[in-house]
């Protein structure tokens, strides 16, 4: 069977004039689409804007344009010193923190009524020991935030995609300063194992998905 895989990062927003998730998608479809295809992977990337209004509309549009059997988000935590992989999202924004429109969330709770919390639908456990089988440091999360990261992936998981995941990248770091072209080169190689990391779970999540009954039934 074909797999359809949605792949997300966003675009950028206060605090992060340059998001590394659009350049890891860009890396990850040039770098890796032949690879997904060998393995009867179709893959669709997509930059979202990090803007509170329309963000379900926006995943709901993507869901019904491509049918995707599984979603893997990837989103900038700058704080964290490795890779997340976000077991859940939570049913809360914050009311704080202005988007890349320079707006706060009109609202606190993104489903009123609903569960406090909606978990992952992923092989968690799998995707952690192929990246660290891959070299990379990483861990599960249970905060995926109360920014657009958590009000994306509650809009996936409230759909009906069989798989849907979020990854957490962390910024490439800057820590040592040195000279501009070697911070350059420096950049360049931290972006291509991010969107190696992108792609190890990417892959992991469709071998997971070809074992659904409810993706064999589409």
């Amino acid at each position: 069977m074909r797999i359809r895989l949605l792949l997300t990062g966003f675009g950028p927003f206060p605090g992060a004039a340059a998001n590394p998730t659009q350049a890891a998608l860009r890396l990850l479809a040039r770098d890796h689409a032949r690879a997904f295809a060998r393995r009867g992977v179709e893959l669709r990337t997509a930059a979202l804007p990090v803007v509170y209004e329309g963000a379900q509309a926006r995943v709901a549009a993507l869901v019904a344009d491509f049918a995707p059997h599984a979603i893997l988000h990837l989103g900038l935590a700058a704080r964290r010193p490795r890779l997340t992989l976000e077991t859940r999202a939570r049913n809360r924004l914050s009311l704080l923190h202005p988007d890349a429109q320079g707006r706060r969330a009109a609202t606190r709770l993104l489903e009123p009524g609903g569960p406090a919390a909606r978990p992952a639908r992923a092989p968690l456990a799998p995707i952690l020991a192929g990246l660290r089988h891959a070299g990379f440091a990483c861990a599960l999360s249970n905060d995926a935030g109360d920014y657009l990261c958590n009000q994306t992936f509650h809009a996936s998981l409230a759909g009906e995609v069989p798989a849907v995941a979020f990854l957490h990248l962390p910024r490439p770091s800057r820590a040592d300063r040195p000279k501009r072209r070697r911070r350059t080169a420096r950049r360049a190689v931290l972006l291509a194992g991010q969107a190696r990391s992108a792609a190890i779970t990417a892959l992991v999540l469709s071998r997971y998905i070809c074992g659904l009954d409810s993706v064999k039934s589409r």
